[in-house]
């Protein structure tokens, strides 16, 4: 027991200095799995199995699974992540299963980069969540195994985004007729600059002509 409040005091230390660990208490039943999301991405724990002879508890984190942990025992998994197994309820009737209550420390390496997982998912063992996609179809398991180009992932399943695929052709074609429209502006733009600089050339051309005539006619005068 004191080592247990130790390792408790410890891991609540540890959280405080690392913000992207976590330090959790919760409980399960046999065959229950549970998401814990953090900013990075998110833990999977699934119980597998809880044995009555042995009294003990396996564990799955992500695509890792522990050993047989005993109720005060704990397993650390890869990246440092810890379950410590404080209670093990065996239950006697045969439509209720047994239960694991237990602590988490995530150190928030190996995480999932995962977001909104739902509860059907996870109900359903749609996702093994191992990275791989084993055993799972493409279309089961966005999720684990993503989705095509053109597809898109709709209640845990990858349909076809065709009304996506529509909408990005309408976008396409947007920016032609937008571009189409600028070039003319453009075009007009010009030509009336030029009109202008025409137009200003031509006032200079006559000031200088009226100038020459009015220096020609004075000098005339003055020969006369």
């Amino acid at each position: 027991m004191k080592n247990m409040v130790w390792w408790i005091v410890f891991v609540l230390l540890a959280g405080l200095v690392s913000a992207e660990s976590i330090f959790l208490s919760d409980y399960m039943g046999e065959g229950e799995t549970k998401v814990y999301e953090t900013n990075d991405g998110v833990y999977v724990i699934s119980l597998l199995s809880v044995s009555d002879s042995q009294g003990k508890a396996v564990f799955r984190l992500n695509d890792e699974m522990s050993k047989g942990i005993k109720k005060g025992d704990s397993y650390v998994f890869k990246g440092g992540s810890e379950i410590v197994v404080k209670d093990l309820v065996i239950n006697d009737a045969q439509d209720t299963n047994d239960e694991a209550y237990y602590y988490f420390y995530g150190t928030g390496e190996g995480v999932l980069e995962l977001k909104n997982v739902s509860n059907y998912v996870l109900e359903n063992n749609l996702c093994n969540f191992d990275g791989q996609c084993l055993n799972e179809s493409k279309e089961n398991c966005c999720y684990d195994c993503g989705c095509g180009e053109d597809e898109k992932c709709v209640n845990n399943k990858c349909v076809e985004a065709e009304g996506e695929k529509e909408e990005t052709e309408e976008k396409a074609e947007e920016p032609v007729e937008e571009k189409k429209e600028e070039v003319e502006e453009e075009e007009v733009k010009k030509a009336s600059k030029e009109k202008k600089a025409a137009y200003a050339m031509a006032g200079v051309i006559l000031i200088l002509v009226l100038v020459v005539i009015w220096f020609v006619l004075r000098k005339k005068r003055k020969i006369f």
